[in-house]
Parts: structure tokens; C-alpha cells; sequence
């Protein structure tokens, strides 16, 4: 034995008197699924903070070049862990011993950018597309709609958005947290679609390690976990330290504006205030399995192991590995029968328990499966009133514009802000504001036809989207909503009862606009009109020419 070894086994007994990690560090390498950037910053604020050393960890963080395959990269042995996408699902399946240790996007980033003319995925059909190979969420997201690759003029990325704004090509495919950037800063028109509109749900930037990496070093692979997950708490309470650390010491490839935009973004696609960061769903992987297996890629899944636990217990081969070595032992040291009978009865209390340990995770996970979905209801429901919020509305939008022009059918934005909402609450206080918004969402509900859809879009103001509704039909029903909520008597729970008025705008495409936009810009100013006319009253778009003149004029602002 080296002396150093000894030291380090001396050290051990006398309860570690000095810290053996200060010196003999584990030295790992983190294999980057792209280049320096915000995207990674809980790995590097895990570095910076000190986290991996704590843990006994040299953590050397490697960026990937483009086209790089990172899992070959760990696969391999370069790494001993990387950041992937979720065709992870697709690999292990194929027998590549692959493990997901985390999930850190709940939702992946991948979209498409198109040209502002561009409202619809059909539409790229004939179009000049840079479409990357790792994107399978995005080929989905074609298969889904009906669109066959082979039916774009697919030609190879640049990994930069210049294309698309000095119009060389129709679409990209991208990051929303990093190609996002540029073109918004460009100010040039455009939309961005998404494989969540067509029910694909991938997660992203999956942290993987291998089954031989957990075997050899389980708990070098859970201290790692651990580490970079609390990197992840840290960088995301703290974005606007990690964006000038990674600017500073990782890379000026971004600045710090396109870094914090980053930041932001990620915040929606992870989801922290509702998701623990890391956290993973064994159904929600089958279901990308499924999409796979859709897209003929995949001919049955196989997630046995695909998913590391922490708490992972020795599984029943090692029990019986184990016992065929004792029963050895007692063979050749002579024990008796009796000693083996008691034996078993030790065995057999122990599977009992491990059985009954496996039903109490059964029951977990299937409560955790649970409140992952009342979660991700929640995230697009607004709590007051149980109507939509505003994150589904934006969404669901140019969707909803997109299927009403390949329909050939209207499609009405109506708005409908509550009248001298602000007295109500002088005069009844909050709770009594609370109440007529949870009244005023009720009647909406009950109201709306199946297929609208109804959100609360800020304070006391609601949009109605309605599809396939004739201009005379939706002058009745605007109307009619107007009376229902002047009709309608709101009780607090101190027991005074009020009445109130609401103010409706409207505007319907085509005939008022050709895009979300000017659709919503045309139902605003008509709903300004109605409060100027003294409210509790339905106005609707006017003529472009007369809405513009109106306008110029200083009437509408």
C-alpha cells in the first residue's frame, strides 16, 4: 500500500480529523449539449459556489460543438455525464445503457421560427426550413399536423438566426430561450410555433449518466446529482449574478441581455414555483416513448432503470446472491439446520417488508403522477376565477387564428373589462372585488358554448375567443352577456349584495384583422369606445379607414 493510501485509511479511522476531500478530490467531466451559455448555469453556479467540491467532486464542465453527440461522448467514457435531449427514451430503449438522473426543463424549448406571414405549421410546406437533426419533438410536432418532412425544402442550420432575418430562409428551427432573442430584437415580424400546440410535450436538457457509472460509483453519481441540482436552486434565485458570472468567466458569446432573456425563459419552461427542479415523471416518459413509437422510430419501449432513484434499494439478485453465499459459508463451517430455519424466517420478514415498502413507492408515485397533473392544470388556470390565464390565451391564440383561416370560418376576440371596478373595491374592500370576479367567472362559464374559450386576461378584464360566430349571432351574444352581467347580484360574506356593469369591445377576423396582433389591438380600441360612451355597452371594430382616422383625430387612444 502507498503511503498515501495509508494516510487516507488512517485519516478514516480517527473519524477524518482533516478533510480528505481538500486533497483527493474525484475528478469528473460534465459533457455540455451546446456552448457556454445560460442554459447550463446551474452546473456552473454548482462549480462556483462550491457545491461539487463539498461533495467530494473536480467537475470539469466540457461545451459540445455542433452536430457533437453528446451521449457517444459519455457512452464512450470522454464523460461521465452530459446533458441530453429526451430521445434518451429512444436510445434505451434500443439498448443504449443510458439513465436520466434529472429533468431540468419540464417543457422543451424547441420551436420553430417562421417569417410573420407564416401562421401555421401547414404553412411551411414548399418553404426553405434550417431544420437540425436533434429536434425530434419538432418532426413530431410535423407528423402530428400531417406535414411530412420531404414536403419542405429542408436545408442545413446555421445555428443563428441571421438567416432567417436576412430572409434566406422562410424558418428555423430554435431555442425559445436563445434564437428567441435575436429576432425579437430585430423588430422584424414573425411567429413562433410550437410542437405543444399539437400535444407534443417533450421534456428538455435532460442531466444522464450510465448504468456502469451508477454501478461502479453510486454514491459519487448521487453526490453529483444533488450538487448540480442545488446549483440549479441557486442559479435560478439568482439570474442576474449567473448571467454576469457566465459573461465574465464562461464565454462573452452572449451579452448580458440575451443572457437574462435566457434566464427568463427558462424560468417558464422549468416551472420552479410549481415543479421541484430535477423532478421526472416515469408517464410522462412512456407518453414520448408513444410519440416515437408514432413516428415508427421506436417498436416498444423498454424504461426498466431508465429513470435513476436516489433511494434505490438492492434489488432481489443481490438478496439472492447473497444468500447462496451464506448458505456456502454454513455448509462448510457445519451450522445447523435450526440456524437455517431461522435464517429463512429473517428472509422471508424481510421480503415481506420490501414487498410492503414497494406498494407504499407504488402509492407515492401514483400520488405524485397525480399532483403533477393538478399542477400542470393549474398552470394554465387562473385560481380566483377557474377560467383560463394568460399564458394559455397567448398560446392558444395564433392556434386557434391559424385554424380559422384553414377553415375558411369567423373568428371573434371579444373584451370585457368590468365597469369602476376600482369603487367596488374602495366600497366592499378586496374580498368584496374578489367575490364579483369569481361570480363574473361563473357566468362566463355558463355562458360560453363549447369550443369558446373564456380566460381572464388581468385584474377585472376577460377575453372571450369565439369560433365559427356569424356577425348577427355574436351582436345577440355580446349583448346578451352585457345584460347577464347587469342582471347579475354579487353577495360578500359580510352580507352586503351589489350590482355592477361591464363594457364589451369586439373585433373578428378576417374582416377586422389578418393577424393576433391587429386582432387584439381592434377589440381594444373598441372596447375604449364603449367606456367612452359611457359603458355598459358593446362596441365593435370599426372600417380600417375610420379607425385610423378616429385615431389621428386623438378619439380613440
Amino acid at each position: 500500500m502507498t503511503s498515501r493510501g495509508l494516510l487516507a485509511r488512517l485519516l478514516l479511522l480517527c473519524g477524518g480529523v482533516l478533510p480528505l476531500q481538500s486533497w483527493a478530490l474525484e475528478q469528473v467531466t460534465l459533457q455540455l449539449k451546446w456552448r457556454h451559455q445560460f442554459q447550463f448555469a446551474g452546473y456552473y453556479a454548482a462549480l462556483e459556489q462550491g457545491y461539487y467540491r463539498r461533495a467530494g467532486l473536480d467537475v470539469r464542465i466540457v461545451e459540445a460543438e455542433p452536430d457533437q453527440d453528446t451521449v457517444a461522448q459519455v457512452l464512450q467514457g470522454r464523460a461521465q455525464y452530459g446533458v441530453g435531449h429526451s430521445n434518451l427514451v429512444l436510445l434505451r430503449s434500443q439498448g443504449k445503457p443510458v439513465v436520466v438522473l434529472a429533468v431540468i426543463l419540464q417543457h422543451s424549448p424547441y420551436v420553430y421560427i417562421a417569417r410573420g406571414d407564416i401562421d401555421h405549421v401547414h404553412e411551411l410546406v414548399g418553404k426553405r426550413v434550417m431544420q437540425e437533426q436533434q429536434g425530434d419533438e419538432l418532426f413530431a410536432y410535423l407528423h402530428k399536423e400531417g406535414v411530412h418532412p420531404r414536403r419542405l425544402q429542408l436545408v442545413p442550420h446555421s445555428f443563428s438566426a441571421a438567416d432567417l432575418l436576412a430572409g434566406r430562409v422562410d424558418a428555423i428551427s430554435a431555442y425559445s430561450t436563445d434564437e428567441l432573442f435575436e429576432v425579437r430584437a430585430s423588430g422584424q415580424p414573425h411567429t413562433v410555433l410550437t410542437p405543444r400546440s399539437a400535444g407534443v410535450d417533450f421534456y428538455g436538457d435532460n442531466l444522464f449518466t450510465t448504468e456502469e457509472e451508477i454501478r461502479r460509483h453510486p454514491q459519487r453519481v448521487k453526490a453529483f446529482r444533488e450538487a448540480s441540482l442545488r446549483g440549479w436552486q441557486y442559479a435560478m434565485a439568482h439570474p442576474r449574478e449567473m448571467a454576469e458570472a457566465i459573461h465574465a468567466r464562461w464565454g462573452q458569446r452572449h451579452s448580458r441581455e440575451h443572457l437574462l432573456f435566457e434566464a427568463g425563459e427558462m424560468q417558464r419552461l422549468m416551472q420552479p414555483e410549481l415543479v421541484e427542479i430535477g423532478h421526472m415523471n416515469l408517464g410522462r416518459w412512456r407518453h414520448i416513448a408513444e410519440t416515437y413509437q408514432e413516428l415508427g422510430m421506436l417498436d416498444s419501449a423498454r424504461l426498466d432503470g431508465f429513470l435513476y432513484d436516489p433511494e434505490e434499494r438492492p434489488d432481489r439478485t443481490q438478496l439472492v446472491a447473497a444468500l447462496a453465499l451464506f448458505v456456502a459459508a454454513t455448509v462448510v463451517l457445519g451450522l445447523t439446520v435450526g440456524h437455517l430455519r431461522r435464517l429463512n424466517r429473517r428472509l422471508s420478514q424481510r421480503e415481506q417488508a420490501l414487498r410492503e415498502a414497494h406498494a407504499a413507492l407504488q402509492a407515492r408515485v401514483c400520488e405524485i403522477e397525480g399532483l403533477q397533473s393538478r399542477l400542470q392544470e393549474q398552470a394554465l388556470r387562473d385560481p380566483l376565477t377557474g377560467l383560463f390565464n394568460r399564458r394559455y390565451m397567448d398560446e392558444t391564440l395564433e392556434h386557434e387564428l391559424a385554424r380559422a383561416r384553414r377553415g375558411g370560418y369567423p373568428l371573434a376576440l371579444v373584451m370585457l373589462d368590468v365597469d369602476h371596478f376600482k369603487r367596488i373595491n374602495d366600497t366592499y374592500g378586496h374580498a368584496g372585488g374578489d367575490e364579483l370576479l369569481r361570480h363574473l367567472g361563473r357566468l362566463l362559464r355558463q355562458l360560453c358554448r363549447e369550443g369558446d374559450i373564456a380566460c381572464r386576461y388581468g385584474g377585472e378584464e376577460f377575453l372571450l375567443l369565439l369560433p365559427g360566430l356569424q356577425e348577427p349571432a355574436l351582436r345577440e351574444r355580446a349583448e346578451f352577456w352585457r345584460c347577464s352581467v347587469e342582471a347579475m347580484v354579487v353577495t360578500t360574506h359580510a352580507g352586503a349584495a351589489f350590482s355592477v356593469t361591464a363594457s364589451l369591445g369586439a373585433a373578428v377576423f378576417p374582416r377586422d384583422a389578418q393577424d393576433v396582433r391587429t386582432l387584439q389591438r381592434s377589440a381594444d380600441r373598441a372596447l375604449y369606445r364603449a367606456k367612452e360612451k359611457g359603458r355598459n355597452r358593446v362596441e365593435f371594430a370599426l372600417a380600417a379607414g375610420e379607425d385610423e382616422s378616429r385615431e389621428a383625430s386623438g378619439v380613440v387612444g
